[in-house]
């Protein structure tokens, strides 16, 4: 999906979501908030997202369906695979204000604690390495923003990539 169909699929939800009085809340993640937010990569394969709300979840999942259907997308293009990996909560950018839902992307800082978290393949290194490079500070700052957000259990892991890619980005050239 590229960032047109991320839009487009993302819009789709909102329209076929049933009215809500109280709204509903969606967090993007993962691969699509890379091609949404930093254009990091020209697609991603599906949309990681999430709500807080365990209400919500049903409504999404029959809509999602309904997008899928309507958009000829795979079943799964909208899922939470990522949530694994959300620990703590720092609100971003709002990518989608839509009656009945507001879509939005975790922070920068929060990200990039994703990536470090997971840091599976050369992917995970390139994404990890686009966010740091706009999260402002020094080591110690970007740290404190990002240590918070680590999965558990993770975090030794998490801090050997960053001290990696730290050193990494500002050797001399």
């Amino acid at each position: 999906m590229n960032k047109a169909d991320i839009r487009r699929a993302i819009q789709a939800l909102a329209s076929a979501l049933p009215p809500s009085p109280s709204g509903r809340e969606l967090w993007v993640v993962g691969g699509a908030a890379m091609v949404l937010l930093y254009e990091a990569r020209e697609s991603t394969k599906d949309v990681d997202a999430f709500s807080l709300d365990p209400g919500t979840s049903q409504a999404l999942r029959t809509a999602a369906a309904a997008v899928a259907a309507e958009l000829q997308l795979p079943g799964d293009w909208l899922n939470d695979g990522a949530k694994g990996f959300v620990h703590g909560l720092a609100p971003g950018q709002v990518l989608l204000e839509a009656p009945g839902l507001l879509v939005r992307s975790v922070a920068a800082a929060q990200l990039l604690a994703m990536k470090l978290s997971a840091w599976r393949d050369d992917l995970d290194v390139a994404d990890a390495r686009l966010l740091l490079s706009k999260i402002a500070g020094d080591r110690a700052s970007v740290w404190q923003r990002v240590e918070p957000h680590l999965v558990p259990g993770r975090e030794l892991k998490a801090r050997y990539a960053f001290d990696d890619l730290w050193e990494a980005d500002r050797e001399p050239a």
